[in-house]
């Protein structure tokens, strides 16, 4: 490694662990987040059961529709804090922003105000979901837990919530720029003239911007927020993990580790597969050629999971270019067996705490 880039590395204090995450008692919210199917309810799971052993309380928080929590857990979770079983400090509860319900959380505000100008959802498709989404944030601001980790939708979701404070910039500008709502904004807000003062959308997008400006100075904040990305070293996720960073760099969303999941391991059976055939010498030639198809079939496959790593190298390798000495990068191996149940979370969490670097080439 370049020795300037190896000092930069020690100023940061870069590690490949998470140790630093999970030691550091002023984070508040935690966002765990990438592409779909990565492994990212694994991930923020782990991190959960870690922060558990090191805080009071802990809230496991999942804004993925695809609410995997309960399967993780084997338990099922709603959209209130539940207990998880095994631990005594740990809660988790499963929210879908797109389906907002009655939960006790007020999201139902920004649904109902949303529905009243349709025109508005369909010219930024979206909004709905990143209107809920801040409602929602703003509602756990307030609940009392020593840290909240968010298992949170797949990247578009979040890009979407990053950019909704340009979004309504330029909403609230429209207003105040045009006060008599003559040309594009009379033919947005005639429709439902009706059925909301226009007074009454103004005053409400300009509760929504506080809120918003509440929630982002938080997630500004490096001391109490930050973002984990998770991916792994295939092209999609690599290249939504950069959307995001960006994204995230963007916005002065403060994200300094990646997790780099499933990683596959090279293997090499040409010579067990040589040394059995010679122990096998003594076997009819019959037995051997019911054995030939057997041989060939395990090379067959050491090829195809070699072929496999051979791709994840390349990925692995744009992943050093782009992030070594800027991140905390911690590498995990793919499992033999699905990581399920708060025992297995358990021990999966261990490996987050061991130095997993990205492996040489």
């Amino acid at each position: 490694m370049d020795e300037s880039i190896s000092n930069y590395e020690n100023e940061l204090n870069l590690r490949n662990d998470v140790r630093n995450l999970v030691d550091q008692e002023s984070y508040k919210w935690i966002f765990v987040g990438g592409k779909g199917g990565v492994g990212k309810t694994t991930i923020s799971s782990s991190l959960a059961s870690i922060l558990s052993e090191r805080r009071e309380s802990v809230l496991l928080l999942s804004t993925d529709p695809a609410h995997s929590l309960s399967d993780a857990f084997n338990q099922k979770f709603t959209d209130s804090p539940t207990l998880v079983k095994g631990y005594e400090n740990l809660y988790a509860m499963e929210l879908d922003v797109t389906k907002v319900s009655d939960t006790g959380f007020g999201l139902n505000e920004s649904k109902m105000f949303l529905q009243a100008i349709p025109e508005l959802i369909q010219m930024l498709p979206g909004i709905d979901e990143a209107f809920s989404f801040s409602e929602l944030l703003h509602s756990v601001q307030s609940m009392k837990y020593s840290v909240i980790v968010f298992d949170t939708a797949p990247t578009g979701h979040t890009l979407k919530f990053l950019n909704l404070p340009d979004v309504l910039d330029k909403l609230l500008e429209s207003f105040l720029k045009v006060e008599n709502l003559c040309g594009v904004a009379m033919k947005l807000f005639s429709a439902f003239s009706d059925s909301i003062a226009k007074e009454q959308i103004f005053e409400k997008l300009k509760k929504f911007k506080s809120n918003l400006t509440l929630i982002m100075n938080q997630m500004k904040d490096p001391d109490v927020t930050t973002f984990v990305c998770v991916c792994i070293p295939e092209f999609l996720s690599v290249y939504e993990t950069e959307r995001l960073i960006q994204s995230l760099a963007k916005t002065d969303v403060d994200c300094s580790y990646i997790v780099v999941n499933q990683i596959l391991s090279y293997i090499n059976l040409e010579n067990h597969v040589q040394k059995t055939k010679e122990s096998l010498e003594d076997l009819s030639e019959h037995n051997k050629n019911v054995l030939e198809p057997f041989f060939e079939l395990v090379l067959e496959q050491q090829n195809n999971l070699n072929g496999r790593l051979s791709i994840q190298r390349k990925y692995l390798d744009d992943i050093k270019q782009l992030y070594e000495g800027l991140f905390n990068i911690v590498c995990l191996k793919q499992h033999k067996y699905e990581v399920r149940g708060s025992e297995a979370i358990k021990e999966f969490s261990q490996d987050l705490l061991k130095h997993s670097p990205l492996p040489e080439a």
